[in-house]
């Protein structure tokens, strides 16, 4: 695609979690597509552009401009900066989609005000239903929470409506088409699109890692239902591995669970816990590992509806997976082939599978190559041209 495009995400900029990531890589790739991009994000850091893509191992570009609104970020004051970013993102797709541009956004609330005011060229991005992951959201991040049957009733109303009216409707597995259309019927103009990796295009298999120890390595959030609580279990039983985990941030109460039960565990020995880290210390944490852990939870969110940008990145470094057997993680590693899929929230079927890989060097070079070759299918760039395909028919 060669026209304009107005990604709008109610995000920090920069964001160290998974969608903030997942926001700004897609938004560099579709600018070095060759599309005009605007990226719509808050102004939460003072530092220049360039040196917080920097941040996300991205150069400027022409072709992409990050315009930063003036709403502030403040823990506990939710309200008012949320409906400042609606307010101020909205006026600026609306004078897009007048100049003919395609206007992109993973906000499904943004998504239906913009189409309640007849916003042409309007595409959503769905990573879940959204009504389904309410309804499991105490559950899925270990709250107190209960689920509001109202709330949940105008959340799939908001749906259904994104869904009958958007120009195009963008997701990020199979699992969340098939349920959209099962609830709301079937339409038109959808793109199964799934999250992606750095892959880059002068690139030869690395082989395994070579440091001589047995690393493990875990990146990504520490809610409960990503599982880390079972990895821990599963390495209490591989004394001689060394454990890494990426994520999580000082004073949120999931890291506090996870470090105590390491403790718990006896596990604070052979385990490093450095907290969230910049891309660059990701890439480096995974040329080191010897197995990357994926031990999703099973949920009816998590079971067809997470596309997990680590595992891609892990592919692309051409690292051996193990990860929770789901219909979700099927649409892009095969067991025995490219990963090792176990049972979810089976500590002894992970801890036993990670054995295997430390073991059999030579099947966890068969595994990490057989994903290694697949990542090209699973890069910023390929989404990118899968993405200008559908945005090309909405301009049409």
């Amino acid at each position: 695609m060669s026209g304009g495009v107005l990604v709008a995400a109610d995000i920090r900029f920069p964001l160290e979690r998974a969608n903030g990531v997942q926001t700004v890589k897609t938004a560099a790739a579709l600018a070095r597509a060759g599309c005009q991009v605007r990226l719509v994000v808050r102004d939460s850091d003072p530092r220049p552009t360039a040196e917080i893509l920097a941040l996300y191992g991205l150069a400027p570009d022409p072709r992409l401009q990050v315009v930063r609104l003036g709403v502030l970020h403040q823990r506990g004051a939710f309200a008012l900066p949320r409906l400042l970013y609606l307010a101020r993102a909205g006026r600026a797709a609306r004078r897009a989609a007048a100049r003919g541009d395609v206007v992109f956004t993973r906000d499904l609330q943004l998504a239906d005000l913009l189409l309640s005011a007849r916003t042409p060229r309007v595409v959503y991005e769905a990573h879940a239903v959204e009504h389904v992951m309410y309804a499991e959201r105490g559950a899925l991040y270990g709250t107190a929470e209960t689920e509001d049957p109202k709330k949940t009733a105008r959340l799939r109303a908001r749906e259904a409506r994104v869904w009958r009216g958007a120009a195009g409707f963008v997701t990020t597995t199979a699992g969340i088409r098939d349920a959209f259309a099962d609830a709301f019927g079937r339409r038109e103009r959808v793109a199964v699109v799934g999250n992606g990796g750095d892959v880059p295009e002068d690139r030869r298999f690395p082989g395994l890692a070579s440091g001589g120890s047995k690393r493990v390595l875990y990146a990504g959030q520490l809610y409960p239902w990503k599982g880390v609580d079972v990895l821990l279990e599963a390495m209490a039983g591989l004394p001689d591995a060394e454990l890494v985990i990426l994520g999580g941030l000082e004073g949120e109460p999931d890291l506090q669970r996870v470090r105590a039960k390491v403790d718990a565990l006896g596990l604070a020995p052979r385990t490093t816990m450095p907290g969230t880290v910049p891309q660059a210390r990701v890439a480096e944490e995974l040329a080191r590992a010897d197995v990357v852990a994926v031990p999703f939870l099973l949920s009816r969110m998590t079971e067809r509806h997470t596309s997990p940008i680590k595992a891609f990145e892990a592919m692309a470094a051409g690292r051996p997976i193990v990860a929770s057997d789901t219909p979700a993680t099927r649409e892009i590693l095969e067991d025995g082939n490219s990963a090792l899929l176990v049972p979810p929230g089976d500590a002894a079927a992970l801890r036993a599978a990670i054995g295997r890989l430390l073991s059999d060097r030579a099947l966890a070079e068969t595994l990490a190559r057989a994903a290694w070759d697949a990542s090209v299918r699973h890069s910023w760039a390929a989404r990118a041209r899968a993405l200008g395909v559908l945005f090309d028919e909405v301009a049409a």
